[in-house]
């Protein structure tokens, strides 16, 4: 897939929340005339390999999303006495816009990726009737806005009120920076759209190119779309849940659409009887060290290591405490120590570097309904999801109703803590949507500890936008 990188200006971010900014001038890659007209199946499989893996680069290529988010949400920990940014940009101040911990890499190959999927969406229309069938090419449309949708959602994760940018189909447009409420009623709108585009293309309907294995081989196979329908109500849900949970701007009725689209998204299941053998299908991304290919898991780093607290929080019998191993000898740093690390982090366990991480398995979909429960005030089917996940580590169910809405918050905060360890950003995302990172919820960890929920747009950004700063969202 051909890439020309413009001025990359694709948002600017000095402060804690933002206005709609209307300066940019996005990331283009492959143009529309590259694509317009020449789209034939063999160019629409080289270009779709092409997105697929800039949307894996977001895991196997930067130590943001998952490290640093996890760092930030104070599962983990990355001692380095040669880069002391992941602890004094995390855990000892704010990130610096000028650094990795701004978020660069990130924001760069989200971007790369997004504007590939903008000039390919625009020159599908253009390929020839023999190339490509009409359900094909909804099958095509669908999977692409999906995939752009949650490109989108990865920046919000990491951002919040920050902003991002959302951009338009013409790389020479500056599109504006905007903020979370907004951006997420984007994300939304994308991904009910490329539903309309499955519906198009039909439950039996095949896509037209081949996906990679960690969309094939996890018990679900993201090639049909009756599968890819499933895969965008989840999606769907869970941006539905946090728009419920949007501090700023609240989506009166967001919970109960989530709970729906989830519930679409695990097959209809009801509450409390998603079969615990599901748990672990889903959409992956699977890594290869060595050879030509040579992008094997980042999580893999002889510096990373588990906060003892998430240690210590385990509640007696979870089996979920196989996830937390001894490291070969202690680290410190920074004021911080630890003797333990995640098990798949273990850098002395050479096939660590080809494991898979998931994107969106069943169990999360299952939390994610438990929340979107809490919020509809249904705490006792909140309470049933909950338990479903619980007992399957071996776990005693909650019995008696939850207390209070808090209670239950706790409750699935706690599953999704060690259901989902070191697989993404998700522990921040919760902790900052329920405001509990601060010192009433949280130990400062360092003494220079601010309690930093989320990171800034890369100063190149900044730069590119001649300097200007956007005040607070209203």
């Amino acid at each position: 897939m051909k890439k020309s990188i413009a001025a990359l200006a694709t948002g600017v971010i000095l402060v804690a929340g933002c206005a709609d900014n209307p300066i940019t001038n996005p990331v283009d890659s492959p143009t529309v005339g590259q694509v317009s007209g020449a789209l034939t199946r063999s160019a629409l499989q080289t270009l779709v390999t092409g997105v697929v893996a800039q949307d894996r680069a977001t895991y196997g290529s930067s130590t943001n999303y998952i490290i640093l988010s996890e760092v930030m949400a104070r599962d983990l920990y990355r001692i380095d006495a040669s880069e002391m940014r992941y602890v004094t940009e995390t855990l000892g101040g704010n990130p610096d816009p000028g650094s990795f911990a701004g978020g660069a890499t990130v924001w760069n190959s989200s971007y790369v990726e997004q504007r590939a999927i903008s000039a390919i969406l625009l020159g599908l229309p253009g390929a020839a009737s023999t190339e490509l069938s009409t359900t094909e090419r909804a099958a095509t449309s669908g999977f692409l806005r999906t995939t752009k949708a949650v490109s989108l959602y990865r920046q919000i994760e990491l951002r919040d009120t920050v902003g991002v940018v959302i951009q338009g189909d013409n790389p020479n447009t500056v599109d504006p920076i905007v903020c979370k409420t907004k951006a997420l009623a984007y994300v939304a709108a994308l991904l009910d759209s490329a539903n309309t585009d499955f519906t198009t293309a039909g439950g039996t309907t095949a896509l037209p190119f081949k996906l990679p294995g960690g969309l094939t081989g996890y018990g679900v196979d993201y090639t049909k779309v009756s599968n890819l329908v499933l895969y965008n109500r989840g999606w769907k849900g869970k941006v539905d849940l946090y728009r419920a949970l949007d501090h700023q701007s609240p989506v009166a009725g967001a919970a109960a659409q989530a709970v729906t689209e989830l519930t679409a998204a695990l097959g209809g299941a009801a509450a409390g009887a998603v079969p615990a053998s599901t748990f672990a299908t889903g959409a992956y991304w699977n890594f290869v060290p060595g050879g030509t290919e040579n992008t094997p898991n980042i999580l893999v780093d002889a510096k990373v290591g588990i906060n003892p607290l998430v240690k210590d929080s385990l509640q007696a019998g979870d089996t979920r405490a196989s996830k937390i191993v001894p490291l070969p000898s202690t680290i410190s740093g920074f004021g911080l120590t630890t003797s333990f690390t995640y098990v798949n982090a273990l850098a002395t366990v050479s096939s660590n570097l080809s494991k898979p991480i998931p994107m969106l398995k069943t169990e999360e979909l299952v939390l994610l309904r438990a929340q979107a429960y809490i919020e509809t005030g249904d705490l006792t089917s909140a309470r049933a999801d909950i338990n479903d996940v619980r007992t399957n580590y071996g776990l005693a169910a909650y019995t008696t109703p939850f207390a209070s809405k808090s209670a239950a918050i706790d409750a699935v905060l706690y599953e999704k803590r060690y259901s989902l360890l070191a697989e993404g950003p998700q522990r921040l995302v919760d902790v900052r949507a329920y405001g509990r990172i601060n010192s009433t919820f949280m130990r400062k960890e360092t003494t220079n500890d601010v309690f930093a929920s989320g990171f800034p747009i890369p100063k190149g950004e900044a730069d590119a936008r001649q300097g200007q700063t956007a005040p607070s969202c209203s």
